[in-house]
């Protein structure tokens, strides 16, 4: 999470930032497919990458939306009104917060694509669909699609003839593999999906909607010390709850590290154990032990004087089993008491550092990023460094207290305390579109 925050500061010392002094051909089509499709205006770069034509990166609004100089030569308006209309898709739809923690540059190594593919080729084709509606052509679409895989062959390619290739895949199992080893699908696989999708009912109704004409600007993104936040902008409890869940078990994994391990106590045998008339160096049995006589040490050399022989132990008493017992109950709940301690420490300290580093650099943790929240100060600016420690402080002393109160509040004890909210992002968006 931090490296992709810091990759953004990369994107502006290294790349074009599109704006309508720059670029405003390119500006104005992310400007009207943000306006038709309820978004805010992401930051827009243009950065020579050989490898991807696009992507979405980011944790939250504003995300970035990143464009590859060699790809923008090949491309025509309408059809790079498809490259930005499925990435923007990918932003409405929330797969950008995910995707960017697999890739930070859109391109997935083959484990990535091994383990999340079927998930990230699903994704792939539901924003091939938002491309499909944001330029309005099936025609321009398809030949995006091409020109995506073979550059600038793809404007040579007859593009029936390349999505029929598809049907000869069928159902062959090892011809499919390619694909399963794949964050994308097949090029001729997305083109037939279009295709399919292009002549039903609901492209019909998606692109009404698409084509209203109440729409006429992007949602502006509330500006940092515009407004105060109010109790309509909190996350709910249910998403915090769920935030602090996926939290607590990154935390108990790194806690675990800190955490001292009791050693196992060693055996010693009194000396009694050290037989008459064993020789030096012999094994002795004893249970599951096995002991072996020193060799510098002599048995003692056995007299004419008969082996006395021991008496029997008296049986215990009653009250000395009682006393046993409860001994070793007392010394068991001791050591309960303070391996207790010792984790609630370890989890405290682990959990002061996580949560300082994470809300100081990012302005969220993991959990809130899947959940899609993020940490305020009341005049919407990012929490400072003073009030970053201090959170991570009060989580690290009291997450117990915090754990147990947390199901009756929307505002938490260290909410109050340091004068931050946690916030939905897409309530503050929603409460600045209705005015």
């Amino acid at each position: 999470m931090v490296f992709i925050t810091f990759a953004r500061g990369r994107l502006i010392g290294s790349s074009v930032l599109i704006h309508e002094a720059q670029n405003p051909e390119i500006f104005a089509i992310v400007k009207r497919q943000c306006a038709a499709l309820g978004l805010p205006l992401p930051l827009v770069f243009v950065r020579q990458d050989p490898l991807v034509p696009a992507a979405a990166i980011g944790f939250g609004e504003p995300y970035s939306l990143v464009l590859s100089s060699e790809y923008l030569e090949e491309l025509r308006e309408d059809e790079l009104s498809f490259v930005i209309g499925r990435q923007l898709g990918h932003i409405a739809a929330g797969h950008v917060r995910y995707q960017s923690l697999l890739s930070v540059n859109g391109n997935e190594n083959a484990l990535v694509s091994l383990i999340f593919g079927p998930w990230l080729r699903r994704c792939e084709l539901t924003c091939d669909k938002v491309g499909l509606i944001c330029c309005g052509s099936l025609d321009a679409a398809s030949r995006a699609i091409a020109i995506l895989a073979l550059r600038g062959f793809g404007r040579q390619v007859d593009l029936r003839s390349f999505a029929t290739q598809q049907a000869s895949i069928g159902d062959d199992t090892v011809l499919k593999w390619g694909e399963w080893l794949g964050s994308e699908p097949y090029a001729t696989r997305r083109i037939a999906e279009l295709t399919s999708f292009a002549a039903s009912a609901q492209y019909v109704r998606y692109e009404e909607w698409f084509l209203r004409t109440e729409a006429v600007a992007p949602i502006p993104l509330p500006l940092p010390g515009s407004r105060r936040l109010d109790r309509g902008d909190l996350a709910g409890r249910g998403r915090r709850i769920l935030a602090a869940a996926i939290d607590v078990v990154v935390l108990l994994a790194a806690s675990s590290y800190f955490t001292p391990r009791a050693t196992p106590r060693s055996t010693k045998l009194p000396p009694a154990v050290i037989m008459n008339g064993l020789p030096n160096g012999a094994n002795v049995n004893l249970g599951p032990l096995s002991v072996k006589i020193p060799a510098e040490k002599t048995a003692p050399v056995a007299t004419s004087a008969p082996t006395p022989v021991p008496s029997a132990s008296p049986t215990p008493s009653p009250q000395d089993l009682i006393n046993r017992a409860t001994a070793r109950l007392h010394d068991a709940w001791n050591r309960a008491l303070l391996d207790l301690f010792t984790r609630s420490l370890s989890f405290g300290l682990v959990s002061f550092l996580y949560f300082t580093l994470l809300i100081a650099v990012v302005g969220q943790s993991f959990g809130m990023m899947i959940a899609g929240l993020r940490v305020s100060a009341l005049d919407l600016r990012r929490p400072s460094f003073g009030q970053a420690l201090a959170r991570g402080i009060l989580i690290g002393m009291f997450h117990w207290p915090i754990a147990a109160l947390s199901p009756f509040t929307t505002c938490w004890f260290h909410d109050w305390l340091t004068k931050t909210r946690v916030v939905a992002g897409e309530r503050l968006i929603a409460r600045v579109a209705n005015g």
